[in-house]
């Protein structure tokens, strides 16, 4: 059932990127880039933030050979379902799941301690992030987005986009907050001050 859930809250999204990129694909003298990692002008990719940690792009439109737009795919809505609680069985993680985007999911992680090590958390994130831009016909298969990590009342709370990366890049989250220590997550889409 989870996996299936997962599945719609994935392909809710994903439809949405393909018809993004098969719509500006149609223009006349524009060539569509999708999911390309930020580089410097030297085309080395660019870290930034608490993490240091790439960023990828949805759609670059690119008109005589330099970037006329970019653009951001983002989902008016989200697919509606009851919270289900679950403990995840590689590490016995308590998991809240709400209703949320796959291209902005944020975590609401508790019982970590101030001070604690991001490093299952950095490791998931490049391991998906992919090395190399997709080729033209396919998709990336990856995360593209990571925020720091900000403190809550009691609990941290990191935003994620995960792009186009397949359910089991969200099963391997679950497994990196479990070995960072957490004894619960809420997974969701929170409004400031709840």
């Amino acid at each position: 059932m989870l996996g299936q859930l997962l599945d719609q809250i994935r392909d809710y999204y994903v439809s949405r990127f393909i018809a993004a990129i098969n719509e500006h694909s149609g223009h006349d003298g524009v060539t569509v880039a999708h999911e390309p990692a930020f580089c410097d002008a030297n085309g080395d990719v660019v870290v930034e933030g608490e993490l240091s940690l790439p960023t990828r792009g949805d759609l670059l439109l690119i008109r005589d050979g330099a970037v006329s737009d970019s653009i951001r795919i983002d989902t008016d809505g989200m697919l509606s379902f009851e919270p289900i609680a679950f403990a995840w069985p590689e590490n016995n993680l308590n998991v809240d799941l709400r209703p949320f985007q796959w291209n902005w999911m944020q975590l609401r992680i508790f019982g970590l301690k101030t001070e604690a090590d991001w490093t299952p958390i950095r490791d998931w994130f490049i391991g998906w992030f992919q090395e190399d831009d997709p080729a033209d016909d396919e998709l990336l298969g990856g995360v593209h987005f990571l925020s720091d990590p900000e403190s809550g009342h009691d609990f941290l709370q990191l935003s994620i986009d995960l792009g186009t990366a397949p359910i089991e890049s969200f099963e391997e989250l679950l497994d990196a907050i479990g070995q960072m220590g957490a004894e619960c997550v809420q997974v969701g889409h929170f409004e400031e001050g709840t």
